[in-house]
């Protein structure tokens, strides 16, 4: 397992507590837990450092300046010696049998490249926490839909498993490292296999900024993708564009099981996409590049 952390003194322990106490199936052996502390400022690594006396799994790698997460995985892949890779995100947390139903797919079906969790978000209070738990509901929907069908899918990287060698390195001014896992696996002619049993909670922006910036830098992100690979990433949006019946299909869903979260969504959601949307593109018309160092949520 890798975990990339920047000053996540208030939260890595939470995310080592959930990854050492989940049950591993037969068939399978966490040989080590890879954590990168990338420029760490705060007790991250003191912390990690605790953890270390309690579980010798767990193998701390230090960076003495914020390097950016793509340094930081491209550190994990160098390093990891098992056939699977897990990686986590330092502020999410894991829930019990996640990582279980995360291997699953790959004692099941010897094909599979890579497999994903599913997100929920963090209950902050106020329309952030509305809009980031439609996004993230809606998120989950596409992506089991897509993996029902063994279509080409997309991969979110707040908990994800990979088959040893499907990739080496990542572009060090990579955006999006779940998308990039999921389009290579396209271009291999692989669908990621969602795992809705392997829960795993994430932080949200705690105010609307927080929350346009973290949604301009993803769209911006997969925009890359198209840009790196020459093939759109797995999306939502770019599935209106592919399979426009499908994602009605996906969208109605939601609005049958949700009625008054899609109402908040064509509120106040859809509008701040569309804005966060044309930001992106606007970007990439510019050639505007983000700094390779990811950035807190707000």
């Amino acid at each position: 397992m890798g975990i990339c952390a920047f000053n996540e003194a208030d939260r890595i322990g939470a995310c080592l507590w959930s990854v050492v106490t989940q049950r591993i199936p037969r068939g399978f052996d966490l040989k080590e837990i890879l954590v990168v502390a990338s420029g760490c400022t705060d007790d991250t690594e003191q912390i990690v450092e605790k953890w270390q006396t309690r579980d010798q799994r767990i193998i701390l790698i230090r960076q003495s300046h914020r390097e950016g997460k793509s340094s930081g995985l491209n550190q994990i892949l160098l390093r990891a010696s098992g056939d699977l890779i897990v990686f986590v995100n330092a502020d999410a947390c894991l829930q019990k049998d996640a990582l279980a139903a995360l291997l699953n797919p790959f004692a099941t079906e010897p094909g599979v490249l890579v497999a994903c969790g599913a997100p929920f978000a963090e209950n902050a209070g106020g329309i952030s926490s509305v809009m980031a738990a439609f996004h993230w509901e809606l998120h989950n929907s596409t992506l089991e839909a897509l993996s029902r069908r063994g279509l080409p899918n997309h991969c979110c990287d707040e908990f994800m498993a990979i088959r040893r060698g499907l990739v080496s390195t990542l572009p060090r001014d990579l955006v999006n490292d779940g998308a990039y896992f999921g389009t290579v696996a396209s271009l291999r002619g692989a669908s990621v296999r969602f795992c809705p049993e392997a829960r795993v909670f994430v932080e949200i922006p705690r105010s609307l900024r927080g929350f346009v910036k973290q949604r301009r830098r993803i769209l911006r992100g997969h925009d890359q993708i198209e840009d790196l690979l020459h093939r759109p990433s797995n999306t939502l949006e770019n599935l209106f564009r592919t399979d426009p019946l499908l994602a009605v299909t996906v969208l109605g869903d939601q609005v049958v099981s949700r009625p008054a979260a899609f109402f908040a969504f064509v509120l106040f959601v859809l509008p701040i996409e569309i804005t966060t949307t044309w930001l992106a593109h606007r970007d990439r018309a510019e050639g505007l590049r983000y700094d390779h160092a990811w950035n807190p949520v707000e």
